[in-house]
Formats: C-alpha cells, sequence, structure tokens
C-alpha cells in the first residue's frame, strides 16, 4: 500500500469513529450541576452553616475567655515583678504558662472540632443532594451528571443545568423530619 492510499485509509476509519461516536453521543442525555451553589444556597446548607458559625462562636469566647485571664495574670506579674519574692514570682509564672498551654490546647481542640463538625455536616448536606440529584436524574433520563465545581466543566448550555431543580426539591421537601 502506497503511501497517498493509507493516508486516504487511516482518514476514513478516523472519520468513521468520529461520525459513530458522535451518533452514540446524541443518544447520551448530559447534564451540570453546581454542587457549591447547592451547599450555600439551598436551606439545608444555610443551617448546616448557621451551626457551624454558632459553634465557632461558643468556642470563640471559650477562648477569648482563656486569653483575657492569661493576660490578666501576665499584667498582674508585670506590675508586681519587683514587690514580688522569687518564689512567689516563680509560681505566677508557672501558673502563667499553665494557662497558656491551657490555652494553645483549647485552641487546638476548637480548631480540630469545628473542621470535624463542618466535615460533618457538609456530608450530611451532600447526602441530601444526592438524594434529590438521584430523583431527578431518574425522573428526566439522564445519562450522565458533571459537576461544575469540580473544574471539569469550562462551559455548557444553560438548558443542561439542573442545580436549580435539585435545590428546589431540597428546600421544598422536609429534611431529617425538621
Amino acid at each position: 500500500m502506497s503511501y497517498g492510499k493509507a493516508w486516504w485509509v487511516a482518514a476514513f476509519v478516523a472519520a468513521t469513529m468520529v461520525l459513530t461516536g458522535t451518533a452514540y453521543a446524541d443518544g447520551i442525555k448530559v447534564a451540570v450541576i453546581d454542587v457549591n451553589k447547592i451547599l450555600n444556597e439551598s436551606e439545608a446548607g444555610k443551617a448546616a452553616k448557621k451551626k457551624i458559625e454558632d459553634r465557632y462562636e461558643e468556642l470563640k469566647k471559650r477562648v477569648e475567655a482563656k486569653q483575657e485571664d492569661a493576660r490578666k495574670l501576665k499584667d498582674e506579674i508585670d506590675k508586681q515583678k519587683i514587690l514580688l519574692g522569687k518564689e512567689k514570682l516563680k509560681e505566677k509564672e508557672d501558673a502563667l504558662a499553665a494557662r497558656v498551654n491551657e490555652l494553645r490546647q483549647l485552641t487546638q481542640e476548637a480548631e480540630k472540632e469545628m473542621q470535624t463538625r463542618q466535615g460533618e455536616l457538609t456530608r450530611e448536606v451532600l447526602k441530601l443532594i444526592e438524594a434529590r440529584l438521584d430523583k431527578v436524574v431518574a425522573a428526566e433520563k439522564i445519562d450522565l451528571v458533571l459537576d461544575r465545581t469540580q473544574g471539569g466543566v469550562v462551559h455548557s448550555n444553560p438548558a443542561l443545568d439542573i442545580t436549580g431543580k435539585v435545590q428546589e426539591m431540597m428546600n421544598k421537601e422536609k429534611i431529617g423530619g425538621k
């Protein structure tokens, strides 16, 4: 087979593959969803965010109270440094060091708790989104759903976007008996 003939055969095979692939792709129903939008704007997402913010404020107040307590003790030490004997000064400095360690530990525990809570609540809302998404997919016989959030979708026809439908279902349905 000559070079020219081989090129035509390769071009024909490529064209056939493209046409076959296009014909097959025409039968696939595709949709796009923005999960982050639903996480941030749905009632369930807003409720989860509020829980996280409320707990954050509680923990923040506890940490600030410990900080203020340590700051007062430090100020007291600074003011009385000259008047205190070595033993009393050492005793107060040890107490301050203990409070600073408590504060550090409380801060670390609070950060860990917040990360854990945020992860748990996000997973709960994602499960709710997935359940509603499954209903939309079944009702509309969708074959493939792409998540705009994951960065794989650069552009899509707005008619393919089912974010609003899923979010509307989440907001209408009573979730978790609440």
